[in-house]
Formats: structure tokens, sequence, C-alpha cells
């Protein structure tokens, strides 16, 4: 019998006398392995076997940080069994050296704040962590990042105190940036986090977007009609 015939047996004792086999599928790079495993997980959680468990929680947390995207993925969409096990440092993913880590943990941050796994405070503090994701060097993560930004301005995690430094990626020197960033102030006008007359007075910047042979051009350009 193997882990999946003992979920579906709802065998406790052989899950757990094989934990082990059960924490080896949640870094498989199978994702239905992985789905196995973390329904092995939940099933033990939900039959009062947390304590099986607990000895394990810095292993589970590695899985947060694991080089293998879907592993990473998965294991932040489990975030109700960290907090069940009471899991420590898992803020220390929002200031990661890896753009790819750190993206999965900001992509998540607002669930850590609803969970009241990592308070408000701390995420604030750490936010310059944020800056370095706008301005990624893989396309996906950066683009991604743009779109969060003006729902953690709306949530407060950033504030008016963050426009001088926004302000600057207006001006940045790729053109990549500098486009999002135009794109996204005028989301972030509606949030009253920059006005219509700061973004005005820059103009010339985003002007120096439409000199280019690119689809930044034609983006560029419509932004300065709707600016003026």
């Amino acid at each position: 019998m193997d882990i999946k015939n003992a979920l579906e047996r709802k065998d406790i004792k052989y899950l757990i006398r094989y934990i082990r086999s059960v924490l080896n599928l949640l870094k498989s790079k199978d994702r239905l392995e992985r789905e196995v495993g973390w329904k092995a997980i939940d099933f033990l959680i939900e039959t009062g076997n947390v304590n099986e468990l607990v000895q394990y929680r810095n292993y589970l947390r590695s899985l947060l940080w694991h080089r293998l995207q879907g592993v990473r993925d998965d294991a932040w969409k489990h975030l109700h069994v960290y907090k069940i096990l009471q899991t420590k440092g898992i803020e220390r993913a929002l200031n990661a050296q890896s753009d790819k880590i750190k993206w999965s943990a900001w992509s998540n941050v607002l669930n850590l704040v609803q969970l009241e796994m990592v308070p408000k405070e701390h995420i604030r503090s750490v936010r310059y962590a944020y800056w370095r994701l706008l301005r990624s060097i893989y396309p996906t993560i950066r683009k991604k990042a743009w779109r969060l930004f003006v729902k953690l301005v709306h949530e407060g995690i950033f504030d008016s105190s963050d426009k001088h430094r926004f302000s600057e990626l207006l001006k940045s020197n790729k053109a990549n940036v500098r486009i999002l960033a135009w794109r996204t102030a005028f989301m972030l006008v509606k949030e009253n986090f920059i006005s219509v007359d700061e973004l005005k007075a820059n103009i010339g910047y985003l002007e120096e977007l439409t000199m280019q042979q690119s689809k930044v051009k034609k983006v560029a350009e419509k932004l300065i009609k709707e600016l003026t």
C-alpha cells in the first residue's frame, strides 16, 4: 500500500508510520504527487494528529523557498498548515536574495496579514525589499509586482511616504520599468498616492519613451493623451 491508497482508506496509522514518505512527496517534481502529499498533511491535521507534524516544521518551512516553483507555489497555498503548526520565520522570505523566492512571498503577503501570521507593521518595515521586484530582470515577476503594487498601496503597506522613491521609477533608465511605473501611476491617482499635477510635472520622462520604436512608444502615446 502506498500513501495515495492509505489516504483513500483513511489509514491514519500508516500515514503516521510513513510520515517521511508523505513529506518527500511535497517536494516532488510531479504535481499530482505533491497534491497527494498535501492532502495527507491536511488529513492528519483534520484528524487531530498535529503533534505528528510539529517536529517537521522547519522542513515544511523550507518548501516555501524551494528552488522549484511548483513546490513553492503549493507550499504557499497551504499557509493554513503553517499557521496551525505555529511555524516561525516565514517572514524571512520577504527579503530573500532570489527574486523568484521573494515574489512567492510577496504575492502572498496579504494572506500572511489576514491569517495574522506576520504583523502588518513588520511587512511595512521590510517593504524596501519590494522595490527590487519592480525592477526585476524577470519580465513576468516585474509585471506581476507592478500589478500588486496598487493593491499594496490600497492596503496601506505603501503610503505617501514612499512617493519620492516611486517617482524615481517614473524616470528609470530602463524603458520597460519606466513604462510600467507610468501605467501604474494612473491607477495610483485614484488611491491618492500621487496627483495628476505631479504626473504632469514629470511628463517629459513619459514623452521620452515616444522616441523609441517599440510597444513602449504606443503605450506612452496613449498615456500622454490621457494625461493631457
